[in-house]
């Protein structure tokens, strides 16, 4: 079964002065099948995760990343691990580029911190210069219904 950070769950409880049966009833499960969920033995719901955060009065995203066990982020990127409080502690570290990409035996990689090389996908790098976003564009930005598109999509 896939890893749970059983003991985070357990601690939650614990601080929260409440039991396993306490969830279990708020549930409507067994005791015995909340039991088995909480140690990795059986999987746990989307459904069950909402209820575990209503539960213990918590944020759906911690729950959802201690669902999962020790969480990595994409490591050969060079990303961080996730963190469910949403801080950064330490400024973000150089991502992967393509100027890093080392080719050998025909094949592409990657070199880690320590030497070692990492093969890349072969997907890697498959939708470059797919997109070009014009400079001063904001791809994040709310669309402003009132110009152009607005009227474009629904008008027309």
């Amino acid at each position: 079964m896939s890893p749970i950070d059983s003991e985070w769950f357990y601690q939650k409880l614990d601080q929260g002065d409440k039991s396993l049966r306490d969830l279990a009833r708020f549930m409507s499960l067994d005791p015995s099948a909340v039991s088995r969920m909480l140690k990795g033995e059986r999987k746990m719901s989307a459904d069950e995760q909402d209820d575990i955060a209503a539960f213990l009065g918590i944020n759906l995203e911690e729950v959802a990343a201690h669902r999962r066990g020790k969480v990595f982020g994409f490591e050969e990127t060079k990303q961080g691990s996730y963190d469910a409080t949403g801080s950064l502690d330490t400024p973000p570290v150089k991502m992967f580029t393509k100027d890093d990409i080392v080719y050998k035996d025909g094949k592409r990689w990657m070199e880690k911190e320590d030497g070692t090389l990492i093969e890349l996908h072969p997907a890697y790098g498959c939708m470059a210069g797919t997109i070009t976003v014009m400079p001063g564009v904001d791809l994040t930005a709310p669309m402003d219904w009132e110009e152009e598109w607005g009227e474009k999509l629904y008008n027309e």
